[in-house]
């Protein structure tokens, strides 16, 4: 006789746990970094459309617009970091996103977004 291969019961079980894990786990991070991609956009394209000799409050409120219509949430216009050097603007910023998966645990995301060529990226 042959002998029978495949998983049992058990194992199945064991493997559909994990599999279901990860991908809780990856649908409950997608959304934060679908926000940091919209911060990132936005900061694009705020240096685009503002003066770059503006004072640093008009970024702000520009990226706060930005804000308000893709859902930003986790980033506050007044934490962005304004630079200017040879005639053009630089945003950036850093934060942090807690996303929490059950009872007392949560993942943390530190993030640090800045304009593309931007001095310190």
């Amino acid at each position: 006789m042959k002998r029978q291969r495949g998983l049992t019961l058990l194992s199945t079980l064991i493997v559909g746990a994990l599999v279901m894990a990860v991908l809780i786990l990856g649908l409950k991070c997608v959304p934060v970094f679908n926000e940091y991609f919209a911060i990132k956009k936005a900061f694009n394209e705020v240096v685009q459309s503002v003066d770059p000799g503006s004072p640093p409050s008009t970024f702000r409120s520009a990226f706060q617009k930005h804000a308000d219509v893709d859902d930003i949430e986790s980033l506050d216009a007044q934490s962005i970091v304004v630079t200017k050097e040879n005639g053009k603007a630089f945003l950036s910023a850093d934060y942090r996103r807690y996303v929490k998966l059950f009872a007392n645990v949560s993942l943390v995301f530190d993030f640090s977004v800045a304009t593309d060529g931007a001095p310190d990226a």
